[in-house]
């Protein structure tokens, strides 16, 4: 009997041995499982963000593609020509006779079409300060950082007092002009035989402010790209002297 009861009771420490051990892997395989499914269900949130992030930017591109075409639209209903580009020379002047008392560009507005071959002439008779030519050269096809530029300035001008330090006297011919391709080039200004001469200097210290008349001339080149350009005085732009160059489409302009 005492060997029969000690088998029973070894056969039923092994049972129990044996059921604890079960029950210690299967809680063990349950955490590994809620983790696993807590992992797939983060993979889950971030695509679904990584997804909502892909169709914004889809659709700020979309309005960006139809911004392009509006303007592409807006481009093509300018009035429309057909004429043999030609040759044209602008005159330009600076002028200080408005109500507003302040320096302007004459003509403000200038009209040509598509493939005209522009030259320009830029007078000054301002007995105080000094004005530019500017304009971005996008009309030719080039960047809009290339520029053309005529700078009439003269020894004994002020660069006016908008720019720091202000007005500042100019001691020396003018520089900074740029061509039609916006490269570096020596400035055309010239001084009318008024005044102080054709080479003297210009003297804006005086009680009664001697003539100074500047012009320069300068070649644009051939517009190729229709639209509204601003030209403006990189002296005084910030008073309004600005003007506007409009390039209307040309049906007879051919690209060389």
């Amino acid at each position: 009997m005492a060997t029969v009861l000690a088998y029973k009771t070894s056969l039923l420490l092994l049972l129990a041995l044996s059921g604890g051990s079960v029950a210690g892997m299967t809680y063990y395989y349950q955490g590994q499982t809620a983790n696993m499914n807590n992992e797939v269900s983060n993979l889950g949130n971030g695509i679904t963000s990584s997804n909502g992030q892909i169709a914004n930017l889809t659709s700020q591109i979309s309005k960006l593609k139809a911004e392009i075409a509006s303007l592409n639209q807006s481009l093509q209903s300018l009035p429309q020509v057909n004429e043999v580009p030609r040759n044209v020379v602008i005159r330009v002047e600076w002028v200080n006779t408005f109500n507003s008392d302040q320096d302007r560009f004459y003509p403000e507005y200038i009209t040509v079409v598509q493939g005209d071959n522009l030259s320009l002439v830029f007078i000054s008779n301002d007995t105080s300060d000094a004005h530019t030519f500017t304009i971005s050269l996008s009309f030719r096809g080039l960047r809009p950082a290339a520029a053309f530029q005529l700078n009439n300035s003269w020894t004994g001008l002020s660069s006016g007092p908008f720019l720091t330090p202000a007005n500042t006297n100019f001691t020396g011919r003018p520089r900074g002009c740029t061509d039609q391709n916006g490269n570096s080039v020596t400035c055309s200004t010239q001084k009318a035989n008024s005044g102080t001469g054709s080479t003297g200097d210009c003297n804006n210290t005086a009680p009664i402010q001697p003539p100074c008349d500047l012009w320069s001339t300068g070649a644009l080149g051939i517009v190729t790209v229709p639209g509204v350009y601003k030209f403006f005085d990189f002296y005084h732009q910030k008073i309004g002297m600005y003007g506007w160059l409009i390039v209307l489409p040309n049906k007879g302009y051919t690209a060389g």
